[in-house]
């Protein structure tokens, strides 16, 4: 079984869940599935199983304490302990798949947003100029302030399972807005700080074209991801 088929039956299950088992099921959902170095494949059988057994246990009127003890989390973290990490190859794939979609972004919303601010304001040039040495300095604070505002979340995300009192929504919300304000105001800042020169081989680019470069980025990402099951 495919593990996009897995997480669509794990979705069909988890809807006969208790109340009470749902709650402490979805925070092991989440606990175990935050832990993305973890072979995927075998992460999803592993939540399947736990959900087969915690239905046996609702279905015997018996305490979920019953299947997984006093501490849940301890448990996972066992299960974690004994799933194998994601290959190097997987690894590369992923990260590829990342780049790929971010590149597709960021040319996308310079190309577009260039085009409309230079032929509909005059606010712009009608070509994009790329500097090799300084873009790809760019790029990399980009992708590292980008991994940061994920870690965060995520780990805010599984610090928050578990727990009786969990946080409202508007804290979480509030949370997640200040670390992506904060990145992006690192974005915006750090090249004010820590000027890069221009170096390496420069050359401009049709605004419109540079959209289309960043649409052919996106498409190569999606067929990527088609082909070698990188995301379900």
């Amino acid at each position: 079984m495919r593990t996009k088929e897995m997480i669509q039956l794990n979705n069909e299950k988890r809807k006969r869940l208790n109340e009470e088992n749902l709650k402490l099921y979805e925070d092991m959902l989440v606990y175990v599935r935050l832990n993305t170095r973890k072979d995927e494949q075998q992460t999803e059988e592993v939540l399947l199983e736990i959900l087969d057994h915690l239905l046996i246990a609702q279905a015997e009127n018996k305490p979920a304490a019953m299947v997984f003890g006093d501490d849940p989390k301890a448990f996972c973290q066992e299960l974690l302990d004994e799933i194998p990490s994601e290959s190097k190859k997987t690894t590369g794939f992923f990260i590829a798949y990342i780049v790929l979609q971010f590149l597709a972004i960021i040319s996308l919303v310079h190309g577009l947003l260039g085009f409309a601010l230079h032929y509909f304001f005059q606010l712009s040039t009608a070509a994009y100029k790329i500097n090799i040495g300084y873009g790809s300095i760019r790029i990399l604070i980009n992708l590292l302030l980008l991994y940061i505002i994920i870690h965060l979340i995520l780990k805010w995300i599984k610090s928050s399972t578990f727990k009786e009192n969990k946080r409202s929504n508007t804290v979480s919300f509030l949370y997640t807005w200040i670390i992506c304000s904060l990145c992006i105001g690192a974005w915006i800042a750090i090249p004010l700080i820590l000027p890069i020169p221009d170096f390496g081989a420069s050359f401009h680019i049709p605004l419109l074209s540079f959209a289309v470069i960043g649409a052919l980025l996106y498409l190569v990402s999606m067929i990527l991801n088609k082909k070698l099951h990188i995301l379900p």
